[in-house]
């Protein structure tokens, strides 16, 4: 039986389980002296688009982020942006994957898990509070998923996928996507 959101506790999960049927990729892109833009893509397992979406540039407020202080990042770019592409998505993907840490707790919004994309420099030399970290053909991948069924599966998952692109084309394209909308402006 398949579950949106990877397997629940204690539920059977078969080779057909371990892949979802779409997988988002989400990001955050800065754009000169505009402000912040985000970016959802759904594709399905072969990479082709089922769904995007991106926001108008979001300008950093002073006074939120005087009295957010050191969590302002998360809530700019998780709370306000992050939350908008994911409730404004139609086609719910079984699986987010992110390459940018402020994204992760989109996952405690939503029934969805979320990994997030590292580049190996970083990953090694972060001091991370992931609960695991795999490598995806050389891409290294983060999770904070604490149940280690769903993050087997999150990570049987994210193998799936690289097998037709790797991981990191999906955000090539949303930042190519963003720019020619000129920044989620027009």
């Amino acid at each position: 039986m398949k579950t949106t959101g990877g397997p629940i506790l204690g539920q059977h999960v078969s080779a057909a389980d371990a892949q979802p049927a779409k997988y988002g990729f989400i990001t955050i892109v800065e754009i000169p002296e505009l402000g912040h833009a985000g970016g959802l893509l759904v594709l399905s397992p072969e990479g082709r688009p089922i769904e995007f979406h991106c926001t108008a540039p979001v300008v950093e407020n002073k006074t939120q982020k005087i009295l957010y202080g050191q969590t302002y990042p998360a809530f700019l770019f998780c709370d306000q942006i992050g939350s908008a592409l994911v409730e404004k998505s139609r086609s719910k993907p079984e699986l987010l994957v992110t390459d940018r840490s402020e994204l992760m707790p989109l996952a405690k919004r939503s029934s969805t898990p979320v990994v997030k994309l590292c580049q190996q420099i970083e990953a090694a030399a972060q001091d991370s509070t992931a609960n695991s970290r795999f490598d995806v053909n050389g891409e290294i991948i983060e999770t904070d998923i604490s149940d280690l069924q769903q993050a087997q599966w999150a990570e049987d998952a994210c193998r799936a996928f690289a097998k037709s692109l790797p991981l990191i084309e999906p955000f090539e394209r949303i930042k190519l996507a963003i720019d020619e909308a000129g920044g989620g402006t027009r």
